[in-house]
């Protein structure tokens, strides 16, 4: 994460870098938005591309803002302790 201060991820269909509290796109469909799936997109476009690909009959693109790097640091910690405790 050092090399890229301000990246917090990058869209999943055209890879454009995301910011740290900048506003992305979510799938609404319950995959698509798992924590290990994690899809976020930097546009309506390219959220629209990735939804024939899997085959969506009824999804919607939801605003979100992305957290800020204290936050995303702070709920990285949080899922490498939770990690480690499943792990014993």
């Amino acid at each position: 994460m050092d090399a890229h201060p301000s990246l917090w991820k990058r869209c999943s269909t055209c890879k454009k870098e995301i910011a740290f509290s900048s506003v992305h796109w979510v799938c609404n469909v319950s995959t698509c938005n798992r924590t290990r799936t994690g899809l976020a997109f930097c546009s309506v476009a390219c959220w629209d591309a990735h939804v024939p690909m899997l085959r969506h009959r009824d999804a919607w693109a939801e605003e979100r803002r992305a957290p800020t790097r204290a936050e995303w640091e702070r709920q990285l910690r949080a899922a490498e302790a939770k990690e480690r405790r499943r792990s014993r």
